[in-house]
């Protein structure tokens, strides 16, 4: 059996003050959309750490913030239309979400970001949409503020 092509992310757990999550909802190769915390791939000599602040500079225009580690995790998914295995890594980071700029608003279209919504656990187990990872309401009812 072939192995999969390896990839590395970090992922951002953006909580409020009612523990709701902040998720985006991306559209996929295919045209199906799904929910997932921001976050991305990390670049060349990247920890996992310094991808999740640069993710959030990115994806949601914040800065000068620490983030502190959660989980981590292994799965398999898509890709830009490949097949990868992914390791993951989940960072917390406290703080109110700013209002977009312009930058982060482009870089949302160039990355078919489609919304954003804040979510609680129970919406998380109970909703029909796809939400990725399947185990974040879980993850989200052991992290304690």
């Amino acid at each position: 059996m072939k192995e999969l092509p390896q990839r590395r992310a970090s992922r951002l757990i953006l909580l409020d003050s009612e523990r709701r999550v902040l998720l985006f909802r991306h559209r996929r190769d295919n045209g199906e959309t799904v929910w997932a915390p921001p976050g991305g791939g990390l670049e060349s000599g990247e920890t996992f750490e310094q991808a999740a602040l640069r993710e959030a500079s990115e994806e949601l225009g914040m800065s000068g913030f620490p983030v502190t580690f959660l989980w981590e995790r292994t799965t398999d998914f898509v890709y830009k239309g490949n097949l990868v295995n992914q390791h993951e890594c989940y960072f917390l980071i406290h703080g109110e979400l700013p209002d977009l700029s312009d930058r982060v608003r482009k870089f949302h279209d160039q990355e078919a970001i489609l919304e954003m919504r804040r979510w609680t656990a129970t919406e998380l187990e109970s909703t029909s949409e796809v939400v990725f990872p399947e185990e974040i309401a879980s993850e989200l009812r052991k992290i304690s503020n």
